[in-house]
């Protein structure tokens, strides 16, 4: 980095205050970032846990609801209520079965040791709430039950058709001994209308149980899914086709304990195996953490962006008024040295002179050709403060009218000829014939090239040549000011037109000045309807062009010092 920076106080001052204000907002938006991970993470085991544990308990629900008949039918009327037959008892046992187990549609009993009806299926519904025998399918059942006997399974499972419509059936058996299990003689069983419990009873009863199910504020609501064998959704009502699956449970569609599935005929007939799905809205719990954090990650970081432009302006405001102090500073130093050196040398030789130590009439012609010039030095001094301080006031009035601008720039040259010779510049000047007039006010353009010329010899120690051209281009009259001195680095050319600004050299100092002159030069032209370009290059000069409108009416008016429009300026300077 450019050691002239670290020697900044602006650059400084700019570097502590962004660096004391960066770390506490960078250590607050790193808790606060973490702090949000930290509860996307527990969202997501809060939403993994509920997709779990209602997977797990609507599975529970559904396993419950399915072997409730086997436990509280099946199992409840033994054989000492088949064999002979206990009606009574085993019509309250159907009761109590019809009124808790709605899917159900047909219950059944047979024994062949029985007072009455005996070796006749018994059939018994909730239509009719009495006992029938030998109903159209009672002989088909009976037959398919004593074609598993054989096998002297307890519990018989199996789908089949009655009256057209597809029907599970299971069956529990009862045989003599007991224990041998060589004949059938009794049996219970149920029948459930396979359509009736898919499009009726598991809607029902997974409806009811979503209504006791937690769901979390600000978050999809958990969905939950019942598909069958076949992949055919039976919650909800009209599929779930954009569930993403989070969690998922298996059943087999028993009406029993899973636990006694080896005990259970027929094992070779192909046994249904329904799913249970939990998930969120077709969202994955990642997405759904990413999609409710990412608000609060914007809103953070619009948060930062606005501090961030506050701190930017805030330092930019700071540096802006410390460099100003410095440049106000320097001003005032400049200005004591600009105002001592040329009172000094006007001292210096009037003394001489009055003193008549000069013997030679050529020497004192010289002398006074010196104060002459020196006394003009401090007059442009002191006019540039004065009209400083009217263009800051908003007080600076202009009168236009046309004018030959190669006999203004003329004039100008001759008031600073002792000077030149003074310093000892060559300066040569080239003004095109012909020029049309142009709409200036005289002494304010003669002031902007004056203090052009003076930038010249004070910017140009070594090689001490002034070009000076006057002509016109596309509609403006242009005066050219070039210098071989010391030139402007291109960082610093949109700079100088700033009052107190003077160009630093690579010594990190430049020569002495107010850092008005340009300022002023820059406000003059654009109050007369022109502008200023700059082409400089370090090493190589520089050169100013003012350019000044041409008089296409043949009136002048008067202008005041409002700007018109840096912004075109900047964009017409080199």
């Amino acid at each position: 980095m450019d050691s002239s920076f670290l020697r900044d106080r602006s650059f400084r001052l700019a570097a502590g205050l962004t660096i004391a204000v960066a770390i506490p907002v960078a250590v607050l938006f790193y808790f606060q970032f973490r702090s949000l991970r930290d509860l996307g993470e527990s969202s997501a085991v809060v939403l993994r846990q509920l997709s779990q544990e209602t997977a797990d308990d609507i599975a529970k629900t559904i396993d419950d609801a399915l072997k409730a008949p086997h436990i509280n039918v099946l199992l409840r009327i033994t054989q000492a209520q088949t064999e002979p037959l206990d009606l009574p008892f085993i019509q309250r046992a159907f009761e109590d079965s019809i009124k808790r187990d709605g899917f159900i549609t047909r219950y059944y009993v047979w024994s062949e040791v029985a007072d009455t009806h005996r070796d006749e299926v018994l059939a018994y519904d909730r239509q009719t709430h009495t006992f029938v025998p030998n109903l159209p399918e009672a002989a088909a059942l009976l037959d398919q039950v004593r074609g598993f006997a054989p096998r002297k399974r307890a519990i018989v499972a199996f789908p089949t058709s009655l009256n057209g419509r597809s029907t599970y059936v299971q069956v529990q058996l009862r045989f003599n001994p007991p224990v041998s299990r060589d004949r059938l003689t009794s049996f219970v069983a149920f029948a459930v209308d396979a359509d009736g419990l898919r499009h009726d009873y598991f809607p029902a009863l997974l409806a009811a149980k979503m209504r006791s199910v937690q769901r979390p504020s600000g978050f999809p609501p958990l969905v939950v899914a019942v598909a069958d064998d076949s992949e055919h959704v039976v919650f909800p009502a009209g599929g779930a086709a954009r569930l993403r699956v989070v969690d998922e449970r298996q059943f087999p569609l028993v009406f029993f304990d899973k636990e006694l599935l080896a005990f259970a005929a027929p094992l070779e007939i192909h046994r249904e195996t329904w799913r249970v799905r939990t998930g969120y809205d077709g969202q994955t719990i990642p997405g759904i953490i990413e999609a409710r954090a990412r608000p609060q990650r914007a809103m953070m970081a619009m948060l930062a962006g606005v501090m961030a432009l506050g701190v930017f302006f805030v330092v930019r405001a700071a540096a802006r008024e410390v460099r100003l102090a410095e440049l106000k500073s320097n001003f005032v130093s400049s200005v004591s040295h600009d105002l001592k050196t040329p009172l000094a040398l006007i001292q210096l030789f009037a003394e001489t002179l009055e003193l008549g130590r000069l013997k030679s009439t050529e020497r004192a012609q010289e002398y006074y050709r010196i104060i002459n010039s020196e006394a003009r030095k401090l007059t442009r001094l002191i006019n540039n403060l004065l009209d400083f301080s009217r263009i800051e006031a908003g007080l600076r009035r202009y009168k236009i009218e046309p004018m030959d601008l190669g006999a203004v720039t003329s004039r100008v040259l001759e008031s600073l000829d002792s000077q030149f010779r003074h310093h000892q510049f060559t300066v040569t000047s080239r003004v095109a014939p012909k020029l049309p007039p142009v709409l200036i006010d005289a002494e304010a353009a003669e002031q902007a090239i004056e203090n052009l010329l003076s930038n010249a010899m004070k910017y140009s120690p070594e090689h001490r040549h002034i070009l000076v051209e006057v002509d016109s281009v596309e509609g403006f009259g242009r005066v050219r000011v070039t210098d071989h001195g010391i030139g402007i680095p291109p960082r610093q050319q949109r700079k100088i037109f700033r009052k107190f600004y003077r160009v630093q050299t690579d010594a990190g100092s430049g020569a002495q000045g107010t850092g008005l002159g340009l300022a002023i030069v820059d406000h003059i032209v654009r109050a007369l309807g022109g502008f200023v370009q700059v082409d400089s290059e370090p090493g190589r000069g520089s050169t100013f062009a003012l350019h000044f409108p041409i008089d296409k009416e043949g009136h002048g008016d008067e202008a005041d010092t409002g700007d018109r429009g840096r912004a075109a300026d900047v964009a017409r300077s080199a």
